[in-house]
This record gives structure tokens, sequence and C-alpha cells, in this order.
């Protein structure tokens, strides 16, 4: 009986044990509950946050400052950047001023351009200059009409008449080769003696003299009386057979017109064959024109 446990004991260890596990589960509760306070904040934008910072975690507010300076640097680099570009030229303006200054310039040229032409244009036709005005610009520019200036003037503006240059034939060519004026134009005068040393250039004038010299547009042929006009006016001196060539086709009575390609053959038959024709080949492929040339030269000796 003396052995047996005392009941007061239980009752004391069941009464306190339970207590300490509520204590314990408590104290991490509220200790949670602040961290997760203090994540939520420092994990939202610095800038909205920026007039909230005030915490007791010294942790949390370094990192509060850290956001605070970055975004300060950005704000900084921004700054600068945007002071940079700000400093950049405006190219506008100038852009501008370049197109109207070009815009004037050619304005100015083709004002010049009208009065240049409106001095020698026809009275009765304000669409051509006549003979009449061509023969008033040669003597202006000191030259006579018959010069082969004029001929190469012709052939700059494209002309398709002879005798007549037409308002927009005057005013496109004279514009293509930087002419403006009377006293422009007699400063070229010095080109249109290159144009016709140049080998390519001549060769084209050569040709252009047959076009230009013809009755109309549609004719195909040139008569012998305008083709012996434009040989010494063009070939001139220049080769050995003008004046012999221009004095057989005066006499002979099997031609009354050439044709361009009997034009074309003269001028390379004058480059290459002899004043005597003794270089001459019957076989070659020269227009029957010229063979019986050949044999005028050489029965004449």
């Amino acid at each position: 009986m003396g052995n047996t446990p005392s009941k007061k004991e239980k009752p004391v260890e069941n009464n306190t044990k339970p207590k300490k596990p509520e204590e314990v589960t408590k104290t991490p509760v509220s200790v949670d509950a602040s961290n997760s306070a203090n994540n939520t904040s420092s994990n939202q934008s610095p800038i909205t946050n920026k007039p909230n910072v005030t915490t007791n975690n010294s942790g949390n507010s370094g990192s509060g400052s850290n956001s605070s300076n970055s975004t300060s640097n950005q704000s900084t680099s921004t700054s600068n950047h945007t002071s940079t570009s700000g400093t950049k030229p405006d190219t506008s303006s100038n852009t501008s001023k370049n197109t109207s200054n070009s815009k004037s310039t050619e304005s100015d040229k083709s004002k010049r351009l009208e009065e240049f032409y409106e001095k020698y244009r026809d009275p009765e036709d304000p669409s051509v200059i006549g003979p009449d005005g061509i023969i008033k610009l040669c003597g202006d520019l000191n030259v006579q009409p018959e010069d082969i200036v004029v001929l190469v003037l012709a052939w700059r503006l494209n002309a398709k008449k002879m005798g007549y240059f037409t308002k927009k034939e005057f005013i496109d060519g004279l514009s293509k080769i930087g002419v403006d004026s009377l006293q422009k134009l007699q400063s070229h005068l010095p080109q249109f003696q290159k144009d016709l040393d140049d080998n390519n250039n001549f060769k084209d004038i050569y040709r252009f003299s047959f076009i230009y010299a013809k009755e109309n547009e549609q004719t195909k042929t040139l008569d012998l009386e305008s083709s012996c006009g434009m040989l010494d006016l063009v070939l001139g001196n220049r080769y050995p057979h003008t004046q012999k060539l221009q004095e057989f086709l005066k006499t002979q009575k099997s031609y009354r017109v050439l044709n361009m390609d009997q034009w074309l053959s003269i001028l390379e038959f004058s480059k290459v064959i002899n004043a005597d024709c003794s270089n001459y080949d019957a076989d070659g492929a020269w227009p029957v024109l010229l063979d019986e040339y050949s044999a005028y030269v050489t029965s004449s000796k």
C-alpha cells in the first residue's frame, strides 16, 4: 500500500505541456508576418515607394537606399542623354534653305533664258526665232551667219529646220550647256570649235548637217545644191576631196539628190582615200557614186 504512486503528479504534467506549444507557435507567426510585410515593401517599384521608405530592418533600408541611388543614376543618365541629344545641330532648316536657294536659282535662270529668247523671236510668230532673228543673233555674237559655229549651235540645240530655232529648242538646248545670256553664249563659242576638233562630235555634226539642211523631216534625201553647200561648210579644207567632189556633183547627170548612206560614205572616203584616188579599191564596199567620182578624178589627171 505504501508503494502506491501519487495521483497528483500526472495532472501537473498534463496541465503544463500543452501550454508550451501554444506559446512557441504564436511567436513565429508574429515574426513571419513582419518579415512578409517587409519583403512585400522591398519588392515594389522604388519610384512609387520612395516617399514611404521607413523601416527598422537595416538590411531592407539599405536595399531601399540602393534602389533610390539607382533611380537617381537613371534620372541623371536620362538627363544627360536628353542634354546631349539636345545639342545636335538642326539640319532641317539648312536643307530647307538649300532647296529654296536651288529653286530660286533655277527660277532666275529660266527668267534670263526667257528674256534672251524674247530678244530674237519672230515678232509674228512668238514660238520661233526665224531667219531674221538668227541673223540678228549672229550680229550680236560677232560671227557670220554662214560660220560653221552657227551650225554647231544648231546641233547643240538639236534644231530640226534650217534657219529656225523653236522656243523649246533654244531654251532647252542652251540650258543643257549652261548658257542663259548673250555674254555666256559668246564665251561658249570656243567650245563649239572644240566640238569640231573632237572626232566623234565632228562625225555627229556632219551627220546632223544632212538632216538640218533637208527641206523637211520626212524627206529622205538632200538636193545637190544643198549637199554641195554643206560639204563646203563642214568639210571645207579639212580633207583633199571637198572641192573636186563638188565639181563632180555639179557636172554629172546621174544624180539629182544624195541619200544618208552616200552622205556618210563621202566622209569616210575623204578620210582614207588619197587626193588622186591612187589607193581607191573599186571592188570595195563603196557606193556607185564614189566609183564614178574616182573614175572622174583618174580621168582628169
